[in-house]
């Protein structure tokens, strides 16, 4: 089965962000299963129209929110309308029933679903606003219902049962989100340097290559070397040469701009991915970095310096051209003698 939205509107998304599409993708297709199979038992089984049209009206909903988030890949909208549907269907039914054949139950699906499309803020009130509705209603229904009310027991029952799905949900999900956050910190940063991995450099090239093609607006790529790396490892050993790596990540991280995008390349290689960046803009920040090596003390006073090759984006040529020319630009400024920049030509 293809997923939906589009792979291309699936990528720009986050790892955890990707994540929810399918989580959300999954649920709505089980929504419609779930209101369609019910409101036909309603209908041909025990003949509820009332509830059969409760069914009907969640199925309406979950169809136009299907073809709506596969038009806008839209998280924020389609998870609140899921969660919105979710928890009016669930309260009519309670309604409508009286609190009774178990109505009450089908709130306990709520925390899972609106703590992980909602995160542990809002689901955490959206589940303790609707627990708490729930366990009002219970204690009236107890005190005017004449057929079979339930007892204060019942209804302290059922407040525990709610109140620890709401401490679980909200645990389970605080741990969930701050796993997998790691997981995806690690997937993308270099261990050694704790920058961008070349994976992850990758998906970055592609995201601001596409949207350069769509706003027309300069991207500037940007490939350094640490000149003579194998002489340093030669002289002072390979941990020398790993710390000058992470002092150069902390230059780095210190002088680049926040719209900036860059980390390790390859060996002693680094790549920014400069959006909405000129020529002259980035001269202008590989001159300051240049400045920032020279003034810095490097370990066991060692000189450290950077070739760097600038390929400015130019028409009718791919993200993989542009990268080639910042690539040859690297190796002439190696050739005139290292610790200076060339441009490519367009």
């Amino acid at each position: 089965m293809a997923h939906w939205p589009s792979s291309e509107k699936l990528f720009l998304l986050t790892g955890q962000q990707r994540h929810q599409a399918k989580m959300i993708h999954v649920l709505l297709l089980v929504m419609a299963v779930y209101f369609a199979v019910l409101a036909a038992l309603n209908v041909f089984v025990f003949n509820d129209f009332e509830i059969a049209a409760l069914d009907t009206f969640g199925l309406a909903g979950t169809l136009y929110l299907i073809a709506y988030f596969r038009r806008t890949a839209n998280l924020k909208v389609t998870s609140w309308s899921v969660v919105s549907i979710l928890t009016a269907i669930m309260m009519l039914f309670i309604h409508i029933t009286s609190g009774m054949a178990y109505s009450i139950i089908w709130v306990t699906v709520l925390p899972p679903i609106s703590f992980f499309l909602l995160g542990r803020r809002y689901g955490a009130w959206v589940c303790g606003i609707v627990f708490s509705y729930v366990v009002v209603f219970f204690f009236v229904q107890s005190r005017t219902s004449v057929v079979s009310p339930p007892g204060l027991a019942s209804v302290l029952n059922v407040a525990e049962v709610l109140l620890a799905h709401w401490f679980l949900f909200r645990f389970y999900e605080r741990s969930r989100s701050e796993a997998y956050a790691e997981l995806e910190r690690l997937s993308e940063t270099d261990k050694l340097t704790g920058l961008y991995n070349r994976r992850h450099l990758d998906m970055l090239l592609t995201n601001e290559f596409n949207l350069h093609l769509r706003s027309q607006r300069p991207l500037t790529l940007v490939l350094c070397d640490i000149d003579h790396f194998k002489r340093i490892n030669d002289k002072n050993g390979h941990l020398t040469g790993d710390i000058i790596l992470q002092e150069i990540a902390e230059t780095l991280r210190s002088t680049m701009r926040s719209t900036d995008k860059y980390g390790r390349w390859g060996g002693e290689e680094f790549l920014f991915i400069c959006p909405d960046t000129s020529g002259e803009a980035a001269i202008a920040i590989v001159e300051k970095l240049r400045h920032a090596l020279a003034n810095r003390a490097f370990t066991r006073d060692i000189k450290v310096t950077l070739s760097f090759g600038i390929a400015i984006s130019a028409q009718d040529q791919d993200a993989e051209q542009q990268l080639r020319r910042a690539d040859e630009a690297l190796y002439e400024a190696k050739r005139r003698g290292r610790d200076c920049f060339v441009v490519a030509d367009g």
